[in-house]
């Protein structure tokens, strides 16, 4: 038996750039839908058993109407061969509020696509393995009482675990989000053939046949250096592998030291390593560290701003000369903290309630939160 385990689609996400498609649609919100299109291709192409979606198909709880077609068509396009597709929401697909209601009530229309979202645990048929899926949850307390229920199927010939969220006692699985729940250790039992999770962004194996398959984008800068794609599994050779998928190229070039440079130096080897490689349409991120504050505020950054323009997206960091060290970042830096406070507002249903008021102080206290003053926004800042 073979199946496919995808995640973190994130389908309507749009981070780096605002630049529109020649579709008229932001570019980047575009990326994100090819690669789930070419992830697609190639799962017909081996022509699995099942697929499990561990979460985050969408970006939100609100994905446009655009991006639910977009979605649905090419799930559609797997179960129409005769691929069963089960899904399972993630803490940006559920909402936050049950009286909200889950997108993926729409899922449950279609035959051969199996959408797990009501707040519980659910067991799965499908040929000869039992899906134990529990999905994204109102609360952490809710979760934790819903893998409690979750047990072995003995008559199964296998069974298999799709979660979402952070394994206990591991940080670097977190994403940094208020809505993480947390997966405890104990439940990767050697009883299940395979764990199939999600949230984590990176393909990486978390113990034997406990795998996170990793986002199909990349999302954040903190992913710079990763493959994405998908996981394949083959129950009865235990044997996994890793399918890469295309993606907008996302770089990293040589750090600066400026520690005993000039503003005109500064820029001078900003411009080296600019025109060291063709940026064109990547994704580019460069370092600068060690610089003094006063050498900082001195820089042309309009002529840096020049320089980056070729990239699609140039993040530009300078680090400064001090022993507690910080990034000088711009006010993006809290960027995905902002969206998910957003789409809290946009939730609430309290009446009389003055939305933009209560967005405007949120903002502005998640910006001095971050140490960034809004006098300073759209170039990096130091303190």
């Amino acid at each position: 038996m073979r199946f496919v385990h995808i995640s973190d689609s994130h389908l309507g996400a749009a981070p780096f750039s605002r630049r529109i498609a020649p579709t008229g649609y932001n570019q980047r919100e575009e990326d994100i839908c090819n690669s789930f299109i070419s992830a697609v291709d190639s799962i017909i192409q081996l022509s699995p058993d099942f697929v499990l979606h561990s979460g985050d198909l969408f970006h939100s709880v609100r994905p446009t109407n655009r991006i639910v077609h977009s979605g649905l068509e090419q799930i559609l396009r797997l179960t129409e061969k005769g691929i069963p597709f089960i899904i399972i929401s993630g803490n940006h697909d559920a909402p936050k509020q049950k009286g909200i209601g889950s997108i993926f009530k729409i899922f449950t229309f279609f035959p051969n696509l199996y959408p797990v979202f009501s707040d519980r645990y659910e067991q799965i048929p499908i040929k000869d393995a039992a899906i134990h899926a529990v999905p994204q949850c109102v609360d952490n307390e809710t979760f934790q009482a819903e893998l409690e229920k979750v047990k072995v199927n003995k008559e199964a010939k296998f069974n298999i675990l799709l979660l979402h969220g952070v394994v206990a006692g591991i940080p670097e699985f977190s994403m940094g989000e208020l809505s993480e729940q947390e997966i405890k250790k104990e439940y990767f039992r050697p009883e299940f053939d395979y764990v199939a999770l999600g949230h984590y962004h990176k393909h990486h194996k978390v113990a034997e046949r406990v795998y996170y398959a990793g986002s199909t984008e990349r999302l954040s800068m903190n992913e710079l250096g990763q493959e994405k794609g998908f996981v394949e599994v083959n129950l009865t050779s235990h044997e996994i592998v890793f399918h890469q998928v295309p993606t907008r190229e996302m770089i990293e070039l040589p750090l600066i030291d400026a520690s005993d440079l000039n503003p005109d130096e500064i820029l001078q080897k900003i411009e080296q390593r600019i025109k060291a490689q063709s940026l064109l349409e990547k994704i580019v991120r460069l370092k600068v560290v060690d610089v003094d504050v006063y050498v900082y505020n001195s820089l042309d950054f309009r002529t840096i701003s020049e320089l980056k323009s070729e990239a699609f997206y140039f993040d530009l960091r300078f680090e400064k000369k001090e022993a507690e060290k910080r990034e000088i970042v711009s006010r993006t830096s809290i960027g995905r903290l902002e969206k998910e406070f957003e789409e809290y507002l946009q939730g609430l249903t309290i009446e009389k309630l003055n939305r933009e008021r209560l967005k405007e102080l949120g903002l502005k206290y998640l910006v001095e939160h971050e140490g960034v003053s809004s006098a300073d926004r759209g170039r990096p800042t130091a303190d």
